[in-house]
C-alpha cells in the first residue's frame, strides 16, 4: 500500500503499480506521506459510514490507503499538537480533487461533532466551505471554464 517501501521506485513501476492497483479499484495509494489518488470515474464502495469510522484513530499502516486516514489524521494531529492543520490537493483538472476535499472535509466535520472540539470547530469549517468552492469555481490559465459553472 505505500510505493515508498518498493526497493525501486522510478517512473515505470509508479506507474504500473498504480495502474495494478485502479484495475482492482485501489484508487488510494500512499507513496511516504503523500495520499496518491486517481478518480475512478465511477462510484465505488468505499465511502460508507462504516468505512469511514473504522479509519477513527486508526493507524495509518493498519488499514488500506484512503482520503480518510489524511482528514483523520490531520484532525487528531491537531488535537494533540494543538497546530493548524494543512492537506494540499492537487491534481489536473477532472482528477477528483474537489470530490475529495468534500470526502476529507465530511470526515473532519463527523470527527468535530464526536470529539471535544464539537460545533466551533464545524462551523469554522462550513463557514469556510463557500470561499474554497469560488477558488474551486476559478478560472485559471489551464482551465478557462470551470466545469462547475
Amino acid at each position: 500500500d505505500d510505493l515508498a517501501s518498493l526497493t525501486s521506485l522510478d517512473n515505470d513501476v509508479l506507474l504500473n503499480e498504480l495502474h495494478v492497483r485502479y484495475t482492482r479499484d485501489c484508487i488510494y495509494t500512499y507513496v511516504g506521506d503523500i495520499l496518491v489518488a486517481i478518480n475512478p470515474f465511477k462510484d465505488l464502495p468505499i465511502y460508507r459510514d462504516d468505512i469511514k469510522n473504522s479509519y477513527v484513530g486508526a493507524a495509518k499502516s493498519k488499514l488500506p490507503p484512503h482520503i480518510f486516514a489524511i482528514a483523520d489524521a490531520a484532525y487528531h494531529n491537531m488535537q494533540r499538537t494543538g497546530k493548524d492543520q494543512c492537506c494540499v490537493i492537487s491534481g489536473e483538472s477532472g482528477a477528483g480533487k474537489t470530490e475529495s476535499a468534500k470526502f476529507a472535509i465530511r470526515h473532519i466535520i463527523d470527527l468535530c461533532r464526536a470529539g471535544d472540539l464539537g460545533s466551533k470547530l464545524e462551523r469554522q469549517i462550513l463557514q469556510v466551505n463557500p470561499l474554497l468552492e469560488a477558488f474551486g469555481n476559478a478560472s485559471t490559465a489551464m482551465n478557462d471554464n470551470s466545469s462547475r459553472f
